[in-house]
């Protein structure tokens, strides 16, 4: 605890002399170069599909509400808000047939502090979080979300509430305050245009790293520096804090807090403002030292599927490493529409996990037709490994409940997916999946290993910027 509080309070020392010293930084920062690229809001859940950042035309029924919202964002406040649906069944497969429906809806605000109160460079986010629904993970088993979307702990969250400083012109950027570490680090430039949840947010980072993750935030902050155009460096500190999810956020103190995880990434990456094939390439790695639960012994050391027991608690320190890359390889035309790939993978350096290994790989074409620019067509297919105590544990409880069949280490989920934007700031995404190798995580209960899966589905999605025509993020927004 000792460790978790010194970074706590280097990080919000930090952030607290931010305001400041920015105005020092940003008067003497004429020769800084800028970021290449100011992505999406870090806590700011992503749009579903593809296209520029820019404002769209506004349908005329909506133009009372946002000319008001306009004028907000003018004055330095940009409203954000999302809804996003998951409805899906799997006819095929898994333990048992079934639908389930599940979603997120959000709404919070940024505030430019530059305009509002004369603090340039700094940013206030806010969000609120609600979320709701059921889950074909209780029809199939798995351990990964096949809807994104679904979040198990249902209530109103504070998401998000989190300064931003730019200092030296952009070149250095500090983020602190309740907010989570797989919005920063990690995180895949096209996984949110998924239905799946293996990567949004990247899931061996977020549970075998023990990165906290949207919408359970939890204290820390991130150091970004941009050594040079397009490159950058970061590390991070994240309270790690297990009774989070039990809770709606609003208790801001660090009592259950358990210890701490650090990450780091450097990474390389253009847009299309500086390259005609944007890129991004990012490496990385975390170090935790929580206590973790053990995948399976109790603290007799003996299997907990078989003798009944407390879990031991492993109160070595864990760590990993992760590499994504992405590139756009084709562009019909001088537009935004494009064709990427993608590819990623992840790893821990013990096997006292529950996974040992996370790769995917998939593409996504933006504009598949010149009359649907904003449409996308995606395909991805995600492997992951896990550990062999946690095969052993879920194979042990399949022989304990009279199974004769059993589950595999190596899981397969391969999606294909079609988004349809109907109208500016609403979309639909028809969906399938099929997973290979189902595991039972989610169903202690099962009595024989789970049958490969097809799941088809369709996402309803709603963006209040879209509809208001307002632009996704703040200038200067990491």
């Amino acid at each position: 605890m000792k460790h978790l509080h010194a970074a706590i309070f280097i990080l919000a020392t930090s952030t607290a002399i931010a305001p400041g010293f920015a105005q020092v930084a940003e008067g003497s920062a004429t020769s800084a170069q800028p970021p290449s690229k100011a992505p999406a809001d870090p806590d700011r859940p992503p749009l579903q599909l593809g296209g520029p950042s820019k404002a769209t035309p506004i349908l005329p029924v909506f133009e009372p509400i946002a000319r008001p919202a306009q004028a907000l964002f003018k004055a330095g406040i940009l409203l954000r808000g999302t809804f996003n649906n998951d409805f899906q069944g799997n006819p095929v497969g898994g333990l048992e047939h079934g639908t389930a429906n599940g979603g997120t809806g959000t709404f919070g605000a940024d505030f430019q502090l530059g305009k509002l109160i004369g603090i340039q460079g700094g940013q206030f986010h806010l969000l609120f979080a609600d979320t709701y629904g059921t889950t074909l993970q209780s029809k199939i088993g798995n351990y990964i979300k096949s809807q994104g979307w679904y979040y198990p702990f249902q209530r109103l969250e504070l998401a998000q509430l989190a300064y931003e400083q730019n200092l030296f012109g952009g070149t250095v950027n500090l983020y602190g305050g309740r907010t989570n570490a797989t919005a920063m680090f990690a995180r895949p430039t096209y996984g949110c245009n998924f239905i799946s949840g293996s990567q949004c947010p990247y899931y061996l980072p977020l549970f075998t790293g023990g990165f906290s993750g949207f919408p359970y935030a939890t204290w820390g902050g991130r150091i970004r520096v941009n050594p040079k155009k397009r490159w950058y460096v970061e590390g991070g500190v994240f309270s790690v804090d297990p009774n989070r999810r039990n809770v709606h956020g609003f208790n801001l103190n660090l009592d259950t807090a358990s210890g701490i995880v650090a990450p780091f990434e450097i990474g390389y990456e253009t847009d299309f403002s500086n390259d005609k094939y944007p890129r991004h390439f990012k490496f990385g790695g975390w170090y935790n030292n929580a206590p973790s639960i053990d995948p399976l012994l109790n603290t007799r050391h003996l299997s907990r599927a078989l003798v009944p027991g407390a879990p031991l608690m492993n109160t070595f320190g864990r760590g990993g490493l992760y590499a994504l890359a992405d590139q756009v390889i084709y562009r019909p035309d001088n537009s935004r529409r494009n064709l990427a790939i993608f590819a990623s993978v992840a790893a821990p350096f013990d096997q006292r996990e529950i996974f040992s290994s996370q790769s995917v790989a998939g593409a996504l074409f933006t504009g598949p037709f010149a009359s649907r620019p904003r449409d996308t067509l995606g395909i991805m297919v995600t492997r992951v490994q896990f550990t062999k105590p946690e095969t052993l544990y879920m194979n042990q409880l399949l022989a304990k409940n009279g199974s004769t069949s059993f589950v595999k280490r190596t899981q397969y989920d391969i999606e294909a997916n079609y988004g349809i934007r109907v109208l500016p700031g609403f979309s639909l995404t028809p969906n399938v999946e099929y997973i290979v190798n189902p595991d039972t995580t989610q169903r202690p209960d099962a009595r024989f290993a789970p049958k490969d899966a097809f799941i088809a589905g369709v996402r309803i999605t709603f963006n209040l910027g879209d509809l208001l025509g307002l632009p996704s993020v703040l200038p200067g927004t990491h």
